[in-house]
């Protein structure tokens, strides 16, 4: 059951990376730095996990 639940784990986390990339790469585009923007994003990712409701 520890392989299933690491496997999936490894899935939610390529998801995530996918799709917070394409996050930076969109604010990058819209003339913010990259820098910033992964900030943005790093700030949001723990605004959610702070998340309690």
């Amino acid at each position: 059951m520890p392989l299933h639940v690491a496997n999936k784990m490894d899935e939610v986390e390529a998801a995530v990376w996918w799709d917070l990339s394409r996050i930076v790469r969109h604010f990058e585009r819209e003339g913010m730095q990259r820098k910033d923007a992964k900030r943005a994003v790093l700030n949001a990712a723990l605004r959610l996990i702070n998340d309690e409701t």
